[in-house]
C-alpha cells in the first residue's frame, strides 16, 4: 500500500465521519437552511473523494433534504435517525498512523 493509498483511503473515512456529523447536526434544533446546507456539502465531499456511501444511506440523506426543503422536520428526523446508524455500522479502515518520538521498533 502506497502513501498515495493511505491519504486517499484517509480521505474516505473523513468523507464518511463528515457525512454522520452532518446527519447528527441536522438532528439538533438547527434552522432547516443550514442543515440542508451541511447535509448537501458532506454529500459532495463524499461524491469528491469518490466515496462509497451505502445506498440506503443515500437514500435517507436525500429524501431526509427533501423533506426538510418542504419543513417537515419529523420525516426528515426519522430517515436521519435511519441514516446515522447505518453509518455507525460501516466499517471503516484502520489506518496506519505516524511514528510518533519515542515509539518502539521490533524487530523479529
Amino acid at each position: 500500500m502506497t502513501l498515495n493509498d493511505i491519504s486517499l483511503q484517509q480521505q474516505r473515512v473523513t468523507a464518511l465521519e463528515k457525512l454522520d456529523n452532518a446527519v447528527c447536526t441536522a438532528l439538533t434544533n438547527i434552522e432547516l437552511d443550514e442543515a440542508r446546507k451541511y447535509l448537501s456539502e458532506a454529500l459532495a465531499d463524499c461524491a469528491a473523494t469518490d466515496t462509497t456511501v451505502p445506498a440506503q444511506v443515500l437514500a435517507c440523506v436525500e429524501a431526509a433534504d427533501e423533506h426538510l426543503g418542504y419543513s417537515e422536520r419529523m420525516e426528515a428526523r426519522t430517515l436521519l435517525t435511519v441514516a446515522h446508524r447505518m453509518l455507525a455500522r460501516v466499517p471503516r479502515p484502520v489506518l496506519p498512523r505516524p511514528s510518533t518520538p519515542g515509539d518502539v521498533i521490533l524487530r523479529g
